[in-house]
């Protein structure tokens, strides 16, 4: 790249105090959402196969959007922890700094969106879910009619939500990172 001088729409400088934070930040945050989002794609379909609600047919359908929400946040996650290879030593208008691959880090802004894409699978989810746990029938399987809310439903309840809250995280953090706007520029350049 030297003796090159940077397109405009391909590259932007980046103040050093930027670079250190999306160094420093994204590898951690996307670390985070990998490992919660490995540990949910195998979490729950173990855990939603032993359920004492996995007789009902909706049971499958709320595993699969569980999973889909899982892997909506492993995309994200796996984005944000390959995100600062994206940052280069080049020239710039203003001399030689840090700067940031424009068309990888705008590429990389779809799997983050892609991890507040559960804010439709989390209502869907929970439709398909605790519909049975709320409005069962009597039966030979549940004589009173009602299922009573073990560990273990609870926390297959309150997976999802948190895969939506890192989800959003990932978003409101890696968005103005990945897309830094001249302001946030200006702002770590002081």
């Amino acid at each position: 790249m030297p003796g090159h001088s940077i397109d405009s729409r391909a590259y932007v400088w980046l103040p050093p105090r930027l670079v250190a934070k999306l160094k420093r930040t994204l590898p951690l945050l996307g670390g985070l959402t990998t490992a919660l989002a490995l540990a949910m794609a195998i979490a729950v379909p173990v855990m939603g196969y032993r359920l004492p609600t996995s007789h009902s047919a909706t049971n499958g359908i709320s595993v699969m959007l569980a999973m889909f929400s899982a892997v909506l946040l492993l995309m994200s996650g796996v984005a944000l922890l390959f995100a600062p290879a994206w940052i280069e030593v080049g020239h710039h208008p203003g001399g030689t700094g840090h700067v940031l691959r424009l068309r990888p880090a705008s590429i990389s802004a779809g799997p983050l969106c892609g991890g507040c894409a559960s804010i439709v699978v989390l209502p869907l989810f929970y439709l398909f879910y605790a519909t049975p746990l709320t409005w069962s029938d009597p039966g030979p399987v549940n004589p009173h009619g009602y299922t009573q809310i073990t560990f273990g439903i609870f926390v297959y309840l309150v997976m999802p939500l948190i895969a939506f809250a890192l989800g959003v995280v990932d978003a409101v953090i890696g968005w103005p990172l990945l897309r830094p706007s001249q302001r946030t520029i200006q702002r770590y350049a002081r």
